[in-house]
């Protein structure tokens, strides 16, 4: 179909663009590099790894009782598109699919152009704010947060999530340990933020974790904040998963990392998962290792880097890989061999999509492939509507039917990483072929 301004504004309309799930694009990845030269025999698990993968809001707001006619977060162009890229994903038959943060942009106590669709907001900290603010939350997240789980369920993919900085209502500029003010104002500006950050988390936790109000987890840190933010997750007798919540809302506003109470439960946890021989990941938001590549990121990241009680326990309890997301590019980092391997990775669907896709041998040999789903067309103009206009995002875009294998990484009994190839190979900063700033490829167009 000819992308036209007429078939692009009836697109981004509301009832009767959306149809998710309806014949899922499988698309012929099995065949292709990446899957070359596997060692021999069946994996005892796949998993594919997608953080960031929306970084904006995404759903049909046309079923909201409110629904004003006006601008909506989706369309067939972007339906389409995440077919494509989720079927991308499915090709692989992964077990599981780990989602490390940032599946919406979530600035949902703002409302640039008034439309209420959620309710009225207010940036200020009084208890009215906050309570309409908190209202407007758990209307937004219901809307979201459905969309993005079904999304998945209908792809028969099993999700395991995480909390995001943008499932916060997002970070601002500052000191990284800065950027949730209980001032209540950043820049002079009213921010409630900091006084919503639980309610944020709750209502997260009441789609993935909690859903109908049962634990989804048995093995979390009970008792804590994180109870329903963090969780263990064990596959076989062969992996382990391990999710923190790497926002600590404490008097003095978040603090990034894993502390206290949860850094314990983390320590028990790799213990248990080692001392029955398993591979153990541990995912989390934000890297610890820097520099990597990043695009269109705050990068966030620990500030204490390998001296944080967080870092370190990744290295004196053998955990063999950590994940995350954040800065919306790939680069592996590990600082000496024997140490903790971490791979940051993920994009904003906006301006492209990869993914990791891991296999676990029997000899504790892990091989991980990245992927690129290349985006080859997106439209200069936003007609996606978001709660900050400064968020809205691209009417069109178009993902190519082809995934462009990208580099593997391959580690032999934890640590010992014996092939590292492309991007996932040494990362030079002043001299880096692979990074997506300046080289996406998108052709852009006026529509």
């Amino acid at each position: 179909m000819a992308v036209t301004r007429r078939t692009v504004l009836t697109a981004a309309g509301g009832v009767g663009v959306l149809a998710a799930g309806a014949g899922v694009t499988r698309l012929a990845v099995a065949g292709a590099e990446g899957d070359r030269n596997l060692p021999s025999g069946e994996p005892l698990m796949t998993f594919a790894s997608l953080p960031d993968f929306f970084n904006g809001d995404v759903a049909d707001l046309s079923v909201l009782p409110n629904w004003d006619q006006g601008l909506n977060s989706v369309n067939a162009y972007w339906m389409t598109a995440i077919d494509t890229c989720l079927g991308a994903v499915a090709a692989h038959n992964p077990d599981a699919v780990f989602l490390a943060g940032d599946l919406v942009e979530g600035r949902w106590n703002l409302d640039s152009d008034n439309r209420q669709l959620f309710g009225p907001v207010d940036q200020h900290a009084h208890p009215e704010a906050i309570a309409q603010c908190k209202s407007a939350i758990t209307k937004a997240g219901n809307v979201y947060y459905s969309f993005h789980a079904k999304l998945f369920t209908d792809r028969n993919l099993t999700v395991y999530p995480l909390i995001g900085d943008h499932e916060i209502l997002d970070d601002r500029r500052g000191p990284l340990n800065d950027r949730w003010s209980p001032s209540g104002h950043t820049k002079g500006m009213p921010d409630n933020r900091y006084y919503l950050v639980n309610h944020c988390k709750d209502v997260w936790a009441n789609h993935f974790t909690r859903p109908g109000g049962q634990a989804r987890f048995d093995r979390r840190p009970r008792g804590l904040a994180s109870e329903f933010t963090a969780y263990s997750k064990s596959f076989g007798d062969h992996l382990t998963l391990i999710a923190v919540d790497m926002f600590h809302h404490h008097k003095e506003g978040v603090r990034l990392g894993v502390f206290e109470g949860q850094l314990r439960w983390l320590r028990d946890e790799v213990r248990r998962a080692k001392a029955r021989g398993h591979y153990v990941i541990v995912q989390g938001h934000i890297p610890t290792l820097v520099p990597t590549r990043w695009l269109h990121s705050g990068r966030l990241s620990v500030p204490e880097r390998r001296e944080s009680s967080f870092y370190k326990l990744l290295d004196r309890e053998g955990v063999d890989l950590y994940l995350c997301g954040e800065v919306h590019d790939a680069t592996m980092l590990q600082r000496g061999p024997g140490e903790p391997i971490q791979i940051s990775h993920g994009c904003i669907f906006r301006y492209g999509f990869n993914y990791l896709v891991g296999r676990l041998y029997p000899d504790h040999q892990l091989v991980i492939d990245l992927y690129q789903v290349p985006l080859v067309k997106a439209s200069t103009d936003k007609g996606l509507w978001s709660a900050d206009f400064r968020k809205r995002q691209r009417t069109y875009i178009e993902y190519s039917s082809s995934p462009v294998h990208q580099g593997r990484m391959v580690s032999k009994r934890g640590r010992n990483v014996v092939e590292r190839t492309a991007k996932l190979g040494p990362y030079h900063p002043q001299h880096d072929p692979y990074a997506y700033a300046g080289h996406t490829g998108t052709q852009m167009i006026q529509l």
